[in-house]
Order: C-alpha cells, then structure tokens, then sequence
C-alpha cells in the first residue's frame, strides 16, 4: 500500500533518479516542474516497490496522481486504484502525456479523458532559439539588433553565488513593476530566491543578462535527454529586446550537444504570455491530459473510446496557431 510524504528540498537527492527519462518532454515531468511547486499543490510523494508516485492538489480540482515513475505501471496503476479506493476518493491522473494515453486507458477501460489548451507546453528547436535565424524569426532578430544598438555595456553569465544580492534586487524591482496578487505569483518569486541560493542542489543551470552592474534578465533551467527546459525565465520590459536576447543567449549557453529542444512551458491561460510565444514559433504543443477513472458497469471499451477521442478532437486544435 502507498504511505505518501510531503515533499521538501530535502528529498531532492533520493528522487533524482526517476527524473533522469522523460521522454514525453513535458515540463511536469521534471525535478523542476515537481520541486518548484510543490508547496503550492500540497505535493506528496510515495516510493513503493521501487516506483515513484507523486500526489498533488491543483487549486480547485481535487487530488491527481502524476504518471509514476519506474517499474511495471500497470502494476502502478493498481496501486494508486487500491489506495484511492480505501479512501473514497477519485482515480484522477494528470498530467498524462499523448504518447501515455492509449496505454493508460486501455489499463481502466471507463475513464473520461480532458485536456486544457491553457496547460500545453511549448516546444523549440534549440537552434531557432539561439540565433533566430530566418524569415519567420526575423521579428525575433530584429528586437536583438535593437537590443545591441542600445546598449554596449551588456553581457550574459552563469549566475554565481556573489550574484545573488544582484538577482535578489533585480526580483525586487521585477514584482514591484508587474504587481500580480496571484498567489501562484508570490509563490513563483518565493521559489525563484530559493532555486537561485541551491542552482547545484537542484542540479539546474542559471545565467543572467546583465547591462552594466544591474541585472535586467536570468533565467534558470535543466537539461534532460535531448531537451532543456526552462522554468524561471524574466526580464525587465522597460529593457528593449531584453526578453529576446535572454532567451538567445541563455540556448547559446546551457543547451549542450545533444540538446535538441528547448521547453518553454505553458502560457497559462495567459493572452499576452500566449502571444509572446507563439511569436517564437514553436515546432510542438506539448498535450496534457486529465484522466478520471469512471468504477462501476461500464459500456465497454470500444463505446466508450470513441467518445473519449471525440471529446479531444473538439479541443481547439494548437496546430492552427502555429502557422
């Protein structure tokens, strides 16, 4: 049976190994995207029989399970169904990658299957992003060229620890001038100052654009398999083509041989954040889906499938805003 923990900074070591394959590329599926927020979704964890099982608890929607990590999942599924059944509670997995779906509903056969456009990450190639070569980027290149005309002063650099009271000042001014009351903002700048003082606990990498002695930008992020997610990525607006050239120059940084892609993460909901990066162009929309299991007499796996692949097809399809 699982005995879930809640999950803190000091369980970083033990479950970095699950962590190492991610072939669906999705952001959630990371040391970042779990570690980050994970006192804002009440995260617990599990290890049974050497697989990882995550809990979590997204505003307004309940208790989910993330897609375990290791071992014989259909064995894992049964797991997770035993343990929401001696509580009384939904069988609800999220997020579940495309690729995982097919395997996920032929295990539990009544399930009803959603997914949110607002929830689907973004995925680059790591060339575009480091030189914003071509037509389609050339809006892209533009801001950057902009960018170096202005200012001469400016250079891009792994933040070390003696940069910190700089990136602390810069997050200061960063909250004073956007002035969310989210709470998913507080906690995102909380998380932020924490990541920057641990970059090599968390196994991340961090760099800073800098103009002068201020910093204007930095990111952070991490490079799994073939592709480099970003988790923290802010700049000041004020900076004309700050956002461009952060972007370039942390691609041109951090993504090693073998990185391929570059995941931005979601939007949100977001229209301004959505607009922004389409603008960057990129190759995929990274699906999510939210699977309820449905217990009781069911009207058969053939039925009920097609009208899970229905209720997907009616999802505004992402490809038309890529073009």
């Amino acid at each position: 049976m699982l005995n879930f923990h809640p999950l803190t900074e000091r369980d970083l070591d033990e479950l970095r190994p699950y962590f190492r394959d991610n072939p669906s590329r999705l952001c959630d599926l990371t040391v970042g995207g779990i570690f980050i927020w994970r006192d804002y979704y009440k995260t617990e964890y599990a290890i049974h029989e050497g697989v990882l099982y995550f809990k979590v608890d997204y505003p307004g929607t309940g208790t989910m399970f993330t897609l375990p990590h290791g071992g014989d999942i259909h064995q894992a599924y049964e797991q997770v169904r035993a343990y929401c059944q001696k509580r009384d509670i939904p069988i609800i997995f999220y997020p579940i990658p495309r690729q995982e779906l097919d395997a996920l509903v032929a295990h539990f056969p009544c399930a009803r299957v959603m997914c949110d456009r607002d929830t689907f990450d973004y995925l680059y190639e790591v060339q575009a992003l480091q030189y914003f070569k071509g037509k389609k980027l050339a809006g892209q290149r533009n801001h950057v060229n902009r960018f170096l005309r202005t200012y001469d002063n400016w250079r891009f650099a792994p933040l070390t620890g003696a940069d910190l009271p700089a990136a602390t000042a810069f997050l200061d001014r960063y909250a004073a001038a956007v002035q969310k009351d989210s709470g998913s903002f507080a906690e995102d700048l909380d998380k932020t100052r924490q990541v920057l003082g641990n970059v090599e606990r968390y196994g991340m990498v961090a760099g800073a654009l800098w103009i002068g002695e201020e910093i204007v930008g930095l990111s952070v992020g991490e490079v799994l398999g073939d592709t480099l997610f970003i988790h923290i990525e802010k700049a000041h607006r004020t900076v004309e083509g700050g956002y461009q050239m952060l972007v370039s120059q942390f691609a041109q940084r951090f993504a090693p041989a073998g990185v391929a892609y570059i995941n931005r993460e979601d939007d949100t909901g977001d229209a301004g954040l959505r607009a922004s990066k389409l603008s960057y162009k990129p190759i995929e929309l990274l699906e999510k889906y939210a699977v309820t299991v449905e217990e009781g007499p069911c009207p058969g796996r053939e039925g009920r499938w097609q009208a899970v692949e229905t209720e997907i097809l009616n999802v505004p399809c992402p490809c038309a805003e890529k073009s």
